[in-house]
């Protein structure tokens, strides 16, 4: 019987210590179409603290900034930087400016990235490098007399106040976990961009995401806090906090309303606009200290699948322990109110926890010959987390750099929250963990569509309908289209996209149907927004058990489309591109067979893929 499934909003958590990475919200639901203002990204000020080069131009007025000292401190000033031409020293003072952002309208979000260096503190007696200041603010935003404030310090430590209510996220005084300096080494220049928005904030550091907190509106609304930085009339640099911000120097600070990109949170003057598709979880030097470093919180309602991919990076001659660990929870993450463990779980076929039983672990480790930590060097881990009906499963494909492979699995049963969620952390070495591989949805191993003949007759054999509402980012379909590899171009995946309604229900409408072969028809499809570089000479071939992966993202109605598809040898094929205006509402999707099968491996979301092209 064809199914068809709703897909909710997703939510991934963030929280990391060393190394804080990305997260967004899956399958957002907005506001019906028609009733938003296109968030715009706009740059409302760019204070670089140079003089114009430019006749007639006056460029930065220091007047336009008050400077103050702290008690027994100097006052801010702009001075020469050897790297940086003028830039604002604060050594143990602050300075305050106007708020730019006051003259415009926050539809999602405030932005902000600047340099900063905080000084290399050393302790006079023991010659010892001093922990960096956490505490201090960056930067702050503050009504006239301080009552209501909101700042970020350099360990993204956030903290608002405000007439309609409170809210703190990884403050370093109460919670150790969060003792977590982003501006290392001190004494260097770094590069931050910051966004608050409407459900949370994000920091990066030098071109790394270090932090992307969400905040579910349950737990307090973020607009509030959008809305109090672009209206507050005060912005404070080096000041905020209850403690005075130790000497920094900070230099080319650039304000945005609404969100910025990744090309904003890039460093300036790379030469690289190329987007990392890894996130970094440790030092990279070996040197990770138990329970200090940790990816993300990936999160998952209800029954479905978390899929991690990622290289186990080790010095090759450690202890087993030294690498990576997973550790299943509650949906919280740490420091939260209520986090709670249900299994941590170690590569080396050990474990701890409320659910935890070593008897229910199968593994073809061997440790006695020496074997385990070799092997486990550089290794690739395919790592799935599925929860069905109260039952929690964990399956680890290992890979190793000679091609041997590992089979890891381990399961339990329990009282396992309706949300519920998973975080990577390791000892002594370090994860890279693939951005294209992060999956929450529904994994199968059963899900053919159609006879493995490929005798499916046009429009008699369809796969189950999927239907999201509104805005969604990358949600994907991976499958291994099946064909006889000498038909037709047109015999392999057709993707139909409805009103939300399965084909023979009431009311039903198709807004476009795509072929594989870069043909279509439709109310809402246009065949000059398809592109391609297919060799029409091998394609059939080409997409003989080829496997695809499908992501299709809807933004304020308008639909793109991106196709990668593997071929059976592990070739690339050239991206494949589609876009439709006008979709809105509930939107449906499911496939049909022309002389082919398809067997669906998953159906949910890809968050972090990288979908756009790179310059």
């Amino acid at each position: 019987m064809k199914k068809t499934r709703k897909w909710p909003s997703f939510i991934m958590a963030a929280i990391m210590v060393l190394s804080f990475s990305a997260c967004e919200e899956w399958g957002q639901m907005d506001p019906p179409a028609g009733t938003d203002i296109y968030p715009k990204l706009e740059q409302v000020a760019n204070i670089d603290f140079e003089p114009s080069e430019k006749e007639g131009e006056t460029g930065f007025i220091p007047e336009s900034f008050n400077y103050y000292a702290y008690e027994g401190g100097d006052i801010a000033i702009v001075e020469k930087d050897d790297d940086h031409g003028n830039v604002l020293h604060l050594p143990n003072g602050y300075a305050r400016t106007f708020n730019p952002l006051t003259a415009y309208k926050a539809q999602n979000g405030v932005s902000l990235t600047f340099w900063v260096k905080q000084a290399l503190r050393i302790d006079d007696e023991t010659k010892e490098e001093l922990e960096p200041d956490l505490t201090g603010a960056l930067f702050s935003f503050q009504n006239s007399n301080g009552a209501q404030r909101m700042f970020i310090t350099a360990n993204g430590w956030l903290k608002y106040e405000g007439v309609d209510g409170e809210y703190e996220a990884n403050n370093p005084e109460t919670n150790k976990v969060s003792k977590n300096p982003l501006l290392l080494p001190a004494g260097e220049w770094h590069y931050m961009a910051v966004t608050v928005r409407n459900d949370g904030y994000s920091i990066y550091v030098d071109g790394k995401q270090c932090i992307d907190k969400i905040v579910p509106e349950a737990e307090f609304d973020f607009s509030k806090i959008v809305q109090f930085m672009a209206s507050t009339p005060y912005l404070y640099i080096g000041n905020g906090s209850d403690t005075p911000t130790q000497e920094m120097w900070i230099d080319e600070i650039k304000i945005y309303r609404n969100q910025i990109t990744d090309s904003e949170c890039q460093m300036p003057g790379t030469g690289s606009d190329e987007i990392s598709p890894w996130f970094i979880v440790g030092s990279e030097d070996y040197s990770t200290p138990w329970w200090t470093a940790f990816s993300d919180l990936f999160t998952h309602t209800g029954d479905g699948s978390i899929n991690l991919g990622f290289y186990n990076h080790t010095t090759g001659t450690g202890a087993n322990h030294e690498n990576w660990v997973l550790v299943i929870t509650n949906g919280k993450a740490i420091g939260e109110d209520g986090y709670a463990e249900y299994v941590v779980l170690r590569n080396d076929a050990w474990g701890w926890g409320t659910y935890y039983d070593s008897g229910t672990m199968t593994h073809e480790f061997k440790f006695d010959d020496g074997s385990f930590v070799p092997d486990m060097q550089n290794s690739w881990v395919d790592l799935t987390l599925t929860r069905k009906d109260g039952h929690m499963a964990m399956v680890a494909d290992i890979t190793c750099t000679s091609g041997k492979t590992y089979h890891y699995t381990f399961d339990f049963d329990g009282n396992i929250s309706d949300t519920w969620g998973c975080f990577l952390t390791c000892e002594n070495s370090w994860l890279e963990i693939s951005k294209d591989e992060i999956f929450n949805g529904q994994t199968f191993t059963d899900y053919v569509v159609g006879a493995t003949d490929s005798s499916a007759a046009w429009w008699t054999i369809f796969s189950d309908l999927d239907v999201l509402n509104g805005n969604f980012t990358n949600f994907a379909y991976e499958f291994i289209n099946g064909n006889t590899g000498t038909g037709g171009n047109h015999n392999n995946w057709v993707l139909v996209c409805t009103n939300g309604k399965a084909f023979g229900e009431a009311g039903y409408a198709e807004y476009f149907v795509l072929r594989s072969d870069a043909y279509g028809w439709g109310d809402k499809y246009d065949g000059n927004n398809i592109v391609h570089d297919f060799n029409w000479d091998t394609f059939v071939k080409d997409m003989h058990n080829s496997t695809t992966r499908i992501y299709l993202t809807n933004s304020n109605g308008n639909l793109s489309l991106l196709a990668r598809v593997k071929k059976e040898n592990g070739e690339m094929l050239p991206d494949y591109r589609f876009s439709a205006e006008g979709i809105s509402g509930e939107i449906g999707f499911f496939f049909v067979l022309d002389g082919n099968y398809l067997d669906i491996r998953k159906v949910g979301f890809f968050p972090y893929a990288i979908t756009e092209p790179q310059q």
